[in-house]
């Protein structure tokens, strides 16, 4: 990556000065391209993915959600049985391809209205995650070892067989369910099911929170995207396919509370746009326009609202300004800027599908 400039000369007018607008709904698209399947992915925790996922999930149709995070969490979402259900899962389909012999499943995705009443004016499915995934990096690191022990020509085809395992079972399980669109929630680790997803991929929507170690995991992430000693770059398929990024969210954003401020960042939420808008600006070409601007955008601290949302598997969309349940004894309520998120969701999702 290049010489960081100085803040001082970072532009973020733009950014900030079109988040009221976005909040009413007002602003208009931005000029990227469209894709049918993202990976949602940061090198760290705690950051959104999974929530982002759930949310972003519930604001279209025709959708096929892919969880590879071993923790199984947003297949918990969909399912509250999921972990007492033995069901077919994501590792299940990925297995055939690095362990000959075995029979690939089909049509395992599941409608998730079948099991979230909250999705059942949804055409959507999922295909859940699983524990075992933990195991995945090992087993993939044997196949691609064996793979290279491959003479020939033969050796490519059979890293390209492994590399493109989860994508081509993803395209399997949409042509089979009639789907037009597939969003990918990953774990926190690059190794395993992260690294293939972002093989299934076209593009990445990559969750930042307001703190300096999601700053560092972004950097970390384009540095696996691009540098030639990562394990990435190590691992490629032929045509040396690279996703690149279509949005990076900067999440869990506070905002002004001086008079007049309108939807305004507050200093800290501004400061880390600043940072983030300079690591778009040095790496751009990771990205899928020229214009830093067109791939940053907010979104506020869910607080109790994402509770509410998280505890009854409950899209924010379905939320209003002053619903409210016990977590734990403790009373949580959905406040008034719910209707902010709404939009900023909404926006999200218009900006890549």
């Amino acid at each position: 990556m290049s010489k960081k400039i100085n803040p001082s000369k970072i532009l973020i007018t733009n950014i900030i000065s079109r988040q009221d607008d976005i909040a009413n709904g007002n602003y208009p698209h931005l000029p990227l391209p469209k894709f049918p399947k993202y990976t949602i992915g940061n090198l760290r925790g705690g950051i959104g993915k999974t929530s982002l996922a759930f949310n972003l999930s519930y604001q279209t149709d025709n959708l096929l959600v892919v969880d590879t995070c071993p923790q199984g969490n947003l297949s918990y979402f969909y399912d509250e049985e999921y972990y007492v259900n033995n069901s077919t899962n994501v590792r299940d389909l990925i297995l055939p391809y690095l362990l000959p012999g075995l029979g690939k499943a089909t049509r395992v995705a599941k409608n998730i209205s079948a099991s979230n009443p909250h999705f059942e004016k949804k055409n959507s499915y999922y295909i859940a995650s699983s524990n075992d995934l933990y195991h995945l990096p090992s087993q993939i690191t044997t196949a691609l070892n064996q793979a290279k022990s491959i003479p020939g020509t033969q050796q490519m085809t059979a890293i390209d067989y492994i590399l493109y395992s989860l994508r081509d079972e993803i395209e399997r399980e949409m042509k089979e369910a009639h789907l037009e669109r597939c969003l990918i929630d990953t774990s926190p680790f690059f190794a395993g099911a992260t690294h293939l997803a972002w093989h299934a991929t076209d593009a990445l929507i990559v969750p930042v929170r307001t703190d300096q170690q999601s700053i560092n995991s972004f950097e970390l992430l384009i540095d696996t995207l691009s540098n030639s000693n990562s394990e990435f770059r190590k691992n490629i398929p032929s045509d040396g396919h690279t996703p690149k990024i279509q949005l990076v969210v900067l999440t869990h954003c506070a905002w002004s509370t001086k008079s007049g401020a309108r939807n305004e960042p507050n200093q800290q939420t501004k400061m880390f746009i600043t940072k983030v808008k300079d690591i778009v600006d040095r790496n751009i070409q990771h990205f899928t326009t020229q214009d830093a601007d067109n791939h940053i955008l907010l979104l506020d601290d869910f607080l109790g609202t994402g509770r509410i949302s998280t505890v009854s598997s409950k899209p924010i969309s379905l939320l209003n300004a002053g619903d409210s349940m016990r977590i734990n004894r403790v009373k949580a309520t959905v406040n008034a800027s719910v209707e902010k998120i709404k939009a900023q969701l909404s926006y999200i999702s218009k900006s890549i599908w």
